[in-house]
Parts: structure tokens; C-alpha cells; sequence
């Protein structure tokens, strides 16, 4: 491969760990930021923490020089790659309690459910992608088993239910605007709280739109890839590019878009980088 992509790759990789190992440093560190919610960021920093350093810091080492162990490097890409989309999926159920049944959302959401949640995230890859991979020796197998489990039902999943998350975190805002504009002048000082919703759905919906865009390119790479005709007719040099491109920026992206747009990350970075005096409550 060219050296621009290696140089490209390696500093989007850099940019990815280092965001990653900020929000997993900031949960563990701040007592605040250890609510339901963050367990499940917690949980698919560290996966994509994990895929960049075993995706492109190994590729290029055994690019200069020869290794024994390519297998091994691919096995775990596949495994990381399929832990971060179920972790993804494991954050948007929560996210969907919390919005769709906000009533229901504590007696849902125990520390048991999202210890079963997080678990099956980092176990279902294992048994559906990597287990094939390892004792099937049809590659064709094992390849469409990775494409259904770990690119078309996740799309599928993450557009519904994000769809879902927009639409009554849409109603319940339009609502407390109504309400809003009922009390405004009874009580003048009185706020209602009606944004962690909206807030929820915002995040939710830049994480699976981020997700989405570059896991619907490898999705339809991948099934191109199954027709000898489409295979031959794309590129494999660029298509190799690209898809490597979108592998590290889906893991780098998510730590920005919780620091920009989760409320209780965004003010811990923010004390962070500005060296603000932080408060214990």
C-alpha cells in the first residue's frame, strides 16, 4: 500500500486511541460520569480502543517486515470490529428504554440488565463470527455469517429503533413546549426539564448516523464482493482504502461526539483541556 495511506491511517489510529482511552479515563476517574448510560460507553470505548490498536499499528508492522501471525491480526479485527457494533446496539437499547419508557426505564435497566447486556456484547461476536471462523473451514461461510450478524441486521436494528427514539423524543419536546407555554406566565421562574430526551436522540441518532455511513459502504463492499462480476469490476486497491478509512474513523468519531454532545462528558472534558477547578457534589 502507498506510504500517504500508512501515514493517514496511522495518525487517524493515534487520534482514535487517544479518544477512546480519554472517555474510558474520565468514567473511571470521576465519580459523576459512572451513571447507567456511561457503563455502555465505557464498554464500546474499550472495543474500539482495542480495534484500532490491533488494525493498523500491526498491518504496517508486518508491512515493512514479514510476519507469521497475519491470521491472528484479522481474527481479531473481525472480533473488535463485531464487539464495537454490538456495543453500539447494546447503548441504543438503553438509550430506547430510557426515551420510549421512561417510566419503566429504572425497573428495566438494573445493574443485572446492562451486566447482561455489556456480556453478551463482547460474547455474541465470539460465537457467531470468530467461533465460525476458527472451526468452519469454509471462509465463504464464515464471511456471509460476519455480513448478516455484524453488517445488514445491525443497520436494520439501529435505523428502526433510532427512528423510534427521534419520533417520541420529538413528541415528548412538543409537549413540554406546550406545557411550557402554559405556565410562562403563572410562573415565570419555573423550568421544566424536558431536554435529556431530546438530548438522548440527538446522540443516538449522530452515533448510528456515523456508524451507518461507514458500515453501509462495507455492507454493500461485502455483497458486491459475492458476485464475481460486481467483484471484478470495483477496484480492490481503493475499495481497500476506503473501507479501512471508515474502520477508523467509526472507532475515532464516537469520543468526539460524547464531547460535544453528552452533557456530563462535555463538562469533564472541558475541565480537562481548560484546566477548570472541578467541584465535587
Amino acid at each position: 500500500m502507498a506510504m500517504w495511506f500508512w501515514i493517514t491511517s496511522l495518525l487517524l489510529t493515534s487520534i482514535a486511541m487517544l479518544g477512546n482511552a480519554l472517555v474510558i479515563y474520565l468514567i473511571i476517574a470521576r465519580r459523576r460520569l459512572r451513571t447507567k448510560a456511561n457503563w455502555f460507553l465505557f464498554s464500546l470505548a474499550v472495543a474500539d480502543l482495542s480495534l484500532a490498536a490491533v488494525f493498523i499499528p500491526p498491518h504496517f508492522r508486518c508491512q515493512i517486515a514479514d510476519c507469521s501471525h497475519r491470521e491472528v491480526i484479522l481474527y481479531l479485527v473481525s472480533y473488535f470490529g463485531g464487539v464495537s457494533v454490538t456495543n453500539i446496539m447494546a447503548f441504543t437499547v438503553d438509550r430506547y428504554c430510557a426515551v420510549v419508557l421512561p417510566l419503566k426505564y429504572t425497573s428495566i435497566m438494573t445493574k443485572k440488565t446492562i451486566a447482561l447486556l455489556l456480556m453478551s456484547a463482547w460474547l455474541t461476536p465470539l460465537i457467531l463470527d470468530t467461533i465460525p471462523t476458527l472451526v468452519l473451514s469454509n471462509e465463504d461461510i464464515a464471511q456471509l455469517t460476519s455480513m448478516v450478524f455484524f453488517q445488514f441486521t445491525p443497520c436494520i436494528f439501529l435505523a428502526i429503533a433510532t427512528r423510534k427514539i427521534i419520533k417520541i423524543a420529538n413528541n415528548h419536546a412538543r409537549r413540554t413546549s406546550i406545557l411550557l407555554k402554559q405556565l410562562k406566565f403563572n410562573r415565570p421562574s419555573q423550568r421544566l426539564r424536558g431536554k435529556s430526551e431530546v438530548s438522548s436522540a440527538r446522540l443516538i441518532t449522530i452515533m448510528v448516523g456515523i456508524f451507518l455511513a461507514c458500515y453501509i459502504s462495507q455492507s454493500l463492499s461485502s455483497l458486491c464482493a459475492c458476485f464475481p462480476s460486481c467483484k471484478e469490476s470495483q477496484p480492490e486497491q481503493v475499495v481497500r482504502y476506503v473501507l479501512s478509512f471508515l474502520l477508523i474513523i467509526n472507532s475515532g468519531a464516537n469520543p468526539f461526539v460524547y464531547a460535544l454532545f453528552k452533557r456530563d462528558i462535555k463538562e469533564e472534558c472541558s475541565r480537562v483541556f481548560l484546566c477548570k477547578r472541578r467541584i465535587e457534589r
